[in-house]
């Protein structure tokens, strides 16, 4: 037994530890005794298997970052019997570093990874104060309070790094120890501890850092660190985008070999490629075979390597298509700005028409809006999108009649950088992919070449297509809505309009002219004097008289709700007038005589005077919608109703009767 043996069982005895040790280490022997701590034992806890690897997996960031500061320590040290240790912030023993000799004898103490050095286990040590106190701490021989450490010399600092966003002082990741034995103890090894653990620390703290920014980066990032010794690739850093950019569930890849996540050669030849020659490439389309599953992704780089700090590695970011397209789209936001709420009409066919539109924003089928031109099917369109599961999604809108025939298929499918003449360097995306998630609004279909017609049968029926010069397919999740003023059978008997394309649209609606709409004619003239008022800061919008409501709902409104808007915004602009007559309309529209009736080819040409009869409708004829108009022209007047249709007393009764019309 050495004599440092002794000095320590002396310790044990009659509590001279009271008196012998420093004030710290006196209270802490105090508490292990409290606690039942075996001081005599002769072997460390060791944790299993299992255990270690779960340990070292939490302490991946330590392990990591201490793993390359000392295996270079290591290829310098020439001492023999001395090395370091690095622990977790539990008292874990990682790893050890030290020549040949230091190991052995590390190995004759029963010093080895997977060792518990917890104050719990073995009492007091260098590395249970230093990890409670979070100080520099050195407990020489008989200082340490079990057996198994009284021959060693231990100098202990921790890992430490400030929180600024917790507020905490420090937060602590685990330490570096230097372990000697007892007969080469030396003051100045925790000055070269502290120094290590500071090292170590500034690293930790500057990746971070570095990596802090990253974090919020919409593309995916792994960052992979080669080593200069072995040629081996870990992952040094990956964000949280990663995952779902690539198409895989989340799982912790810090310092896993690269192989994890990316399969080996022959697969991924060009990415292998580029780690080798450290190749910096921006936005480049690659393929890349990830657990198995082959995708082409766009990736940039940047490579990093510094000689004399013996580091070396490369950035990978990447995206796709979709990843590109969504992103877009969300700064886009949705541009469906109109609810079913903001929908004016209370007529009883296009109250139907409503009713029928909001049962279709509850399906996913692709939907075909037929109607005149200007009575509202961009508005329908977009209320069908806002009362659908898409509402939070894109809003995109093409307009196949504005489009040059040869730019159709670029601007809705996209194409890769150099596909034509005149192409983007790096490609352009297309208004599906845009729309990816959402819904795509296709006005004036029936003005699409046949040729495209074809290819958007195609992605209705795949849900997918390829860019203009590409060969990689793109997926995609999009809700169809065409509308178009065409009559589409007749299009179809003509050979204009691919009838297989038609019969795709399952779902069709129809919305009403504005002549059949009644009342509504009031109801949105009305709308629109209020919001045009306030637009232009008008004070006390004019109101209608009842000879100028009567005489809106006399004319056929070839143009709908469109041409009745643009009534309303030049009437008000122009007219500083509190009540708006008939004879205002006239004026505006070259009417010279409205108390006639207005033919179905109304309007004229400029300033022509119209006298013709308007024709009287058979009785046979006469729908519920018509007899509501005649009824609302002549302000329910029913001896003027009857004279305006052409028809006794009698008869207006029973056609009323029989539509169960109030009379």
């Amino acid at each position: 037994m050495s004599n440092e043996q002794v000095q320590w069982e002396l310790l044990h005895q009659n509590d001279a530890y009271k008196q012998t040790l420093p004030d710290e280490l006196s209270a802490r022997w105090a508490q292990c005794y409290a606690q039942n701590i075996d001081w005599s034992g002769g072997a460390f806890r060791l944790y299993s298997p299992a255990e270690f690897q779960m340990i070292r997996n939490a302490a991946v960031q330590c392990y990591a970052y201490s793993n390359r500061f000392f295996s270079q320590i290591k290829r310098h040290s020439k001492t023999p019997r001395i090395g370091f240790a690095i622990f977790d912030r539990a008292g874990c023993l990682l790893k050890l570093y030290g020549e040949e000799s230091f190991l052995a004898w590390c190995k004759e103490m029963h010093i080895a990874p997977g060792t518990d050095w917890s104050e719990g286990s073995i009492g007091v040590n260098a590395i249970s104060l230093g990890l409670a106190r979070k100080e520099d701490v050195s407990v020489i021989g008989r200082e340490n309070f079990s057996r198994l450490l009284v021959d060693t010399a231990i100098y202990f600092s921790p890992y430490l790094i400030d929180d600024n966003h917790s507020g905490e002082e420090a937060v602590l990741f685990g330490g570096v120890a230097l372990i000697a034995p007892l007969e080469r103890q030396s003051d100045d090894y925790l000055m070269l501890t502290a120094a290590a653990a500071n090292d170590v620390a500034l690293h930790l703290f500057m990746s971070n850092s570095l990596y802090e920014g990253y974090s919020r980066e919409a593309k995916g990032l792994i960052s992979i660190d080669i080593n200069r010794i072995t040629g081996k690739k870990h992952i040094l850093y990956h964000n949280a985008s990663f995952f779902p950019v690539v198409g895989t569930g989340y799982e912790s890849l810090y310092f896993q070999l690269v192989e994890t996540m990316f399969d080996p050669l022959p697969k991924n030849e060009e990415f292998w490629a580029i780690i080798e020659e450290g190749r910096e490439i921006s936005d480049q389309n690659v393929k890349l075979s990830i657990k198995g599953e082959e995708n082409t992704f766009i990736v940039s780089t940047e490579p990093y390597s510094q000689n004399h700090l013996n580091i070396r590695g490369i950035r990978f970011f990447i995206t796709s298509a979709k990843d590109i397209s969504s992103n877009v789209s969300k700064k886009i936001g949705n541009n469906a700005l109109v609810t079913f709420n903001d929908v004016l009409g209370t007529h009883r066919r296009f109250a139907d028409c409503l009713k029928i539109a909001k049962t279709i924003a509850r399906s996913d089928s692709n939907v075909l809006i037929l109607g005149e031109s200007g009575v509202g099917k961009d508005i329908i369109a977009q209320a069908i999108h806002n009362a659908s599961d898409r509402q939070d999604k894109p809003f995109i809108v093409v307009n196949c009649a504005a489009l040059p025939r040869d730019l159709i298929a670029s601007e809705l499918f996209g194409y890769e950088g150099g596909a034509f003449t005149g192409s983007k360097k790096n490609g352009n995306i297309g208004k599906f992919e845009l729309a990816n998630g959402g819904t795509i609004f296709l006005d004036e279909i029936g003005d699409m070449p046949l040729d495209l017609q074809a290819t958007l049968l195609r992605v209705i029926e795949q849900k997918s297509f390829m860019r203009l010069g590409s060969n990689t397919v793109t997926n995609i999740n999009v809700k169809i809505i065409a509308a178009t003023n065409a009559n589409v059978n007749q299009l179809v008997e003509q050979k204009k309009f691919r009838a297989d394309l038609f019969y795709r649209f399952t779902l069709r609606l129809v919305i009403p002219p504005l002549r059949e709409r009644g009342h509504d004619i009031v109801l949105l003239a009305e709308h629109f004097i209020r919001s045009i008022s306030a637009r232009i800061n008008k004070a006390a919008p004019p109101i209608l008289s009842s000879e100028a409501k009567s005489l809106l709902c006399r004319l056929p409104w070839a143009g709908n709700v469109r041409e009745l808007q643009n009534l309303i915004e030049g009437i008000v602009q122009f007219y500083s007038v509190n009540v708006i007559g008939p004879e205002i309309i006239e004026e505006y529209l070259g009417i010279s005589d409205s108390s006639k009736p207005i033919p179905e080819h109304w309007p004229p040409s400029y300033h022509e005077s119209i006298s013709l009869p308007q024709p009287v409708p058979e009785e046979k004829s006469l729908t519920r919608d018509s007899l509501e108009n005649a009824l609302l022209v002549n302000f329910y007047n029913k001896t003027k109703t009857a004279q305006y249709l052409g028809i006794s007393r009698k008869t207006l009764y029973r056609r009323m009767e029989e539509y169960g019309m109030e009379f």
